[in-house]
């Protein structure tokens, strides 16, 4: 490669990098396909031409391009950093604003149960309903025959309106999952119990009128 190209390498790695510089630093950078004799020679030359500088560092020649810049360009250089730096840290505050809410969140949703579970106490509670009710058409078709006291009308109620509650409860909290899902979900509900595979009410034939 002859010296105008090698210098040209040199000339350009150097502005582009904008940095300090060892020669080895520079070959490394160039290529040691130039060789180093010539590098050192560009770099030299550079410095003749006033487009490098170069320090002593103990033994050590250092070179760095030379800058240009008068002191109203730097000083609106610096505004304009700082202007950047003001702004990324908006960004920033802004951004752990955020990210505090969603840890907050998230710490909250991680206290709610998974739709499986949901699904399983529903399942549990649609078996007790079930159970209930197969008690209370035997005690009703009992009571034909033999009275109830009041009191075991009361318990048997108390605990249907128990068993009521907390199905109710828990659906409501099963939806709300649904609804909470729903918001990021590119599809309908519809799609999303299927997706899951959740079965309504409707599907298992659980039509048992709830009292309130």
């Amino acid at each position: 490669m002859s010296k105008s190209s090698v210098l040209k390498v040199v000339q350009e790695f150097m502005l582009k990098a904008n940095r300090p510089y060892a020669i080895n630093d520079v070959v490394d950078g160039c290529g040691k396909d130039l060789g180093k004799a010539a590098i050192q020679k560009s770099l030299d030359s550079l410095v003749d031409k006033e487009i490098l500088a170069m320090k002593m560092y103990g033994k050590n020649k250092i070179y760095f391009p030379k800058q240009n810049t008068n002191a109203g360009e730097l000083k609106k250089d610096v505004l304009m950093a700082k202007q950047k730096l003001n702004q990324a840290r908006q960004v920033l505050k802004s951004k752990e604003n955020q990210l505090s809410e969603m840890q907050i969140k998230l710490r909250s949703l991680s206290k709610i149960k998974t739709l499986a579970q949901l699904e399983e106490e529903k399942e549990n509670l649609m078996d007790d309903i079930r159970n209930i009710n197969e008690k209370l058409r035997h005690y009703e078709a009992q009571e034909k025959e033999a009275k109830l006291s009041s009191q075991d009308v009361k318990k048997i109620e108390t605990k249907y309106s128990n068993v009521s509650t907390a199905y109710r409860k828990r659906k409501r909290i099963c939806n709300d999952m649904l609804d909470a899902i729903l918001e990021g979900y590119p599809k309908t509900k519809k799609a999303l119990i299927s997706d899951i595979g959740l079965e309504t009410d409707e599907e298992v034939g659980f039509n048992v009128e709830l009292k309130r």
